[in-house]
C-alpha cells in the first residue's frame, strides 16, 4: 500500500458525501428540525442497499 493510496483513502474520507451537503443544506434553510428529518431520510435511504450487500453476503441472493 503505498503513500499515494493512503493519502487518495484520506481525501476520501474526510470530504463531504451528497447526503451531508443536503442535510447542511436543509438545516440551513429550514432549521435543525429540517436537517434532522433529511439526515434520517437520507440514512434510511441507505437501508435498502445495506440488506442487499448483507443478502449477497451471507449467500441469501445470488
Amino acid at each position: 500500500m503505498g503513500i499515494e493510496f493512503l493519502i487518495t483513502s484520506l481525501i476520501v474520507v474526510v470530504s463531504p458525501g451528497p447526503g451531508t451537503l443536503l442535510t447542511v443544506a436543509a438545516g440551513l434553510s429550514g432549521g435543525a428540525r429540517a436537517a434532522a428529518v433529511t439526515a434520517l431520510g437520507c440514512t434510511l435511504g441507505i437501508v435498502p442497499h445495506l440488506l442487499v450487500a448483507l443478502a449477497r453476503h451471507t449467500g441469501g441472493s445470488h
